[in-house]
């Protein structure tokens, strides 16, 4: 019994890991980026602004890929480089008004899994951040050793 729900749980897992990367792959055709440029601009929206060496170290890319990321999102309008406030000698990436609109596309996104909690308790609730939070450690954990590995 506990085999095949965990079986079934796990496959609920592995089928949402694709719808996201089905949402990113249509947000981001929509929007004319990549997915690594939307994933760019995730991170900009999150924490307002950036520096590219946060960028590059959060999606693994090479100095010379970052700033071609960071051009394609000057061009196309969605995101600038400016003097960070708290150091001039430091340049961040932030979101223009056209970045901040690609977050409209995930607002009924948004609303639907909040009702979903509606039947839950906050021990439920608990639980359930509990397990994502596991699961999150342990896709980051097998993508640290896939890259550290020799193979």
């Amino acid at each position: 019994m506990r085999q095949a729900a965990t079986a079934r749980l796990l496959a609920e897992a592995r089928d949402l890991s694709g719808d996201f990367d089905r949402l990113s792959q249509a947000v981001a055709e929509r929007v004319g980026v990549s997915q690594t440029d939307l994933l760019a601009m995730d991170l900009i929206s999150r924490d307002g602004h950036v520096t590219a060496g946060q960028i590059a170290s959060h999606l693994h890319l090479t100095s010379g890929a970052i700033t071609g990321l960071i051009d394609r999102l000057e061009r196309s309008g969605f995101a600038k480089r400016q003097a960070d406030p708290k150091d001039r000698r430091r340049v961040v990436v932030v979101s223009t008004p056209k970045g901040d609109r690609i977050s409209e596309l995930f607002v009924p996104l948004a609303l639907a899994l909040r009702r979903t909690t509606e039947g839950y308790s906050e021990k439920d609730l608990a639980t359930l951040t509990d397990f994502l939070t596991k699961m999150r450690s342990a896709v980051a954990n097998t993508v640290e050793n896939i890259r550290n590995s020799n193979s």
